[in-house]
């Protein structure tokens, strides 16, 4: 989805979401970001929070990431990784990791794995797959709900394309990409009368993730005001290990 260059990352087509040849998926730039966070990672502490800023319409132009350590304590760390295009931050994310402890667990583990695996989630249909690029290198298995319907849904995702040339996938690169799904899978409204966006997303981890395959269950609440909240739970194979939230804002079509 983007090929090195310098400091930088030129997007391919393969970045591009449903809305127009030239704008970025979320998931996409989202999955960059945690790539620039993969390697500002320190040893003994455990990323517990990631609060993406989405501020401007990101395009195919020349992304760069930066990374800022905002605080650096013994018990928590913050550290902010930011994404510019044409010399504007365009998106950001502050991550908190927690000092961790193998030795110690304060209550009893409960960890039942998914009652669906990904070999029986159901392939989505060609329609769904072509949605955008982006989604065409993502392997979707339905476990619950109906993508061509409104409505919460349940899905196995396997970010399949690699997100830079070259490189293989984290872990953490797959949940965001996952996770950006979260208000797409779960819409609620008649899409050729209303739009919507997110602005921003959370995640929060109780455990490392293990990659490939990420199990997104989400539902969508609107509100009366012209704007809503997804929420969804984030699993792996082994059973969850945390959760995701969008806040959306609806526009009617002209």
């Amino acid at each position: 989805m983007f090929v090195p260059d310098d400091d930088s990352f030129v997007p391919t087509e393969w970045a591009v979401g449903p809305w127009s040849k030239d704008l970025l998926q979320g998931s996409a730039f989202g999955g960059l970001i945690a790539r620039a966070l993969d390697g500002s990672a320190t040893p003994g502490m455990m990323l517990a929070r990631l609060s993406f800023d989405l501020w401007r319409p990101v395009t195919r132009e020349r992304l760069t990431p930066s990374i800022t350590v905002l605080r650096d304590g013994r018990k928590a760390r913050t550290v902010e990784a930011s994404l510019s295009q044409g010399g504007k931050a365009v998106a950001r994310c502050t991550a908190v990791y927690l000092k961790a402890d193998a030795t110690l667990t304060p209550a009893p583990v409960d960890r039942p794995p998914p009652g669906v695996g990904p070999d029986a989630g159901r392939p989505i249909p060609d329609v769904a797959r072509r949605w955008s690029p982006f989604f065409t290198g993502v392997d979707t298995r339905t476990v619950e709900g109906d993508l061509l319907k409104p409505g919460p849904a349940t899905c196995w995702f396997n970010l399949e394309r690699a997100l830079v040339r070259g490189e293989a996938n984290s872990p953490l690169v797959h949940t965001v990409s996952a996770a950006d799904l979260c208000s797409g899978i779960s819409a609620v409204v008649n899409l050729r009368e209303v739009t919507f966006v997110n602005g921003d997303l959370t995640l929060v981890f109780w455990r490392q993730p293990r990659a490939p395959w990420i199990l997104l269950s989400a539902a969508t609440l609107v509100g009366d005001q012209g704007t809503g909240v997804a929420r969804g739970t984030l699993s792996d194979v082994d059973g969850t290990f945390g959760a995701c939230e969008q806040t959306l804002i609806f526009e009617r079509r002209a």
